[in-house]
């Protein structure tokens, strides 16, 4: 059996979702291949932080792409509400950088010097002003960087949501399709294989996380990207739970509409393991505890693992393959995968509606040079 289509997407994660819902909304004919389910790893469980200023250390390339795909979360929620009447949870309230440390508080009154010359909007908060705002936070807290246009969203709903909207919008999704070969002519491609099925494209964009290397195996073609573990958890709050995101290098805690907090996260190089560990999980929970000391007596509802797809310099790698034009990449976004969604979709639109895009991609080149991962310690 073949499939005609315009373009073909391999991934049905927030990325390609997103660029299916941003594609059938151009009046292209769409048809994403999706291995597994829609939402079934990372992009389904993940904290959903929508925070380029909390998680930039300098200006460059990924604050800025960031704060761009940020402010395309209003109109984008809006829509999703009105096509799909999904609420994915995104909630304006801001986030808090809490510092228990001198250190701590040296860096964010660093962080606040440089974001402010880049003309972004960051606040210090004395002590009594973030106890005011955070009544559980630590006693130990000197104070806070409050980030009024870094916000959230319920990552899993999110994702969902785009594909249901690109469904309705004339999209075609496969599940339980995964990608086992490439039909060529030449050097050109023409067809995407799956189990006894091909479907023929004009376009194709592989958006499948940290399995993007594997399916790029099948066209011999290097696209460096490894899956970085992240474990989280939920704890359950009745009431006196936290009110903004809290980030800071010892945990993060999020806000769900439900009351429920995810608390995060681990970064680890374990291949595709995703099982939750005692120490994992261990290192969380004291990380969130030391912010947050009223924790301790919140239930722990759920733990689990999602596999983020990382480049060894934490960018993206997005746009067309060199020499291979109607194969476009979208993967590597790290922890960002959701925050990025929106303008990774919209750089996709441009290259293939209008075959140029106003988004600088030199940074984010798929063919360009990488080191290698440093071995770790011990």
């Amino acid at each position: 059996m073949t499939k005609t289509t315009d373009v073909a997407i391999i991934g049905g994660g927030v990325i390609g979702c997103a660029a299916a819902y941003a594609l059938a909304a151009a009046g292209l004919r769409i048809l994403l291949l999706e291995r597994d389910r829609i939402a079934c790893e990372a992009s389904g469980e993940a904290a959903g932080m929508l925070a380029p200023q909390a998680e930039a250390s300098e200006a460059g390339p990924f604050l800025a792409l960031g704060i761009r795909s940020r402010g395309l979360f209003p109109a984008l929620a809006d829509a999703l509400r009105k096509e799909t009447g999904l609420d994915v949870g995104y909630r304006q309230n801001g986030t808090l950088s809490p510092c228990l440390t001198e250190e701590e508080e040296d860096e964010a009154r660093s962080r606040l010097a440089w974001q402010r010359a880049q003309g972004l909007a960051v606040e210090w908060w004395e002590a009594e002003e973030v106890r005011r705002a955070e009544p559980g936070i630590s006693p130990a807290v000197r104070g806070a960087l409050f980030i009024p246009g870094d916000h959230h969203v319920t990552s899993g709903t999110l994702t969902r949501a785009l594909a249901l909207a690109a469904a309705r919008r004339g999209a075609e999704i496969w599940e339980g399709a995964p990608v086992t070969g490439f039909v060529r002519d030449r050097k050109r491609i023409v067809g995407v294989k799956s189990l006894d099925r091909t479907v023929s494209a004009g376009r194709y964009i592989l958006a499948a996380g940290p399995w993007s290397a594997q399916v790029a195996s099948l066209l011999g073609l290097p696209v460096p990207v490894l899956p970085v573990k992240g474990q989280l958890c939920m704890a359950g709050f009745l009431q006196g739970g936290p009110r903004h995101v809290l980030y800071s290098h010892l945990a993060y805690l999020v806000p769900r509409p439900g009351g429920e907090v995810v608390l995060g996260t681990t970064v680890e190089f374990a291949g595709f393991d995703k099982r939750v560990t005692v120490g994992g999980l261990g290192g969380i929970l004291a990380g969130a505890r030391a912010l947050y000391p009223t924790l301790a007596a919140a239930p722990v509802l759920r733990a689990w693992a999602g596999l983020r797809p990382s480049t060894t310099d934490e960018l993206p790698l997005l746009g067309p393959v060199p020499e291979m034009e109607e194969f476009l990449v979208a993967t590597g976004h790290h922890r960002n995968g959701i925050l990025l969604a929106p303008i990774t979709a919209e750089v996709l639109r441009e290259l293939i509606v209008d075959g140029r895009t106003g988004v600088p991609l030199a940074p984010f080149r798929v063919e360009r040079e990488l080191a290698p991962r440093a071995p770790e310690a011990g």
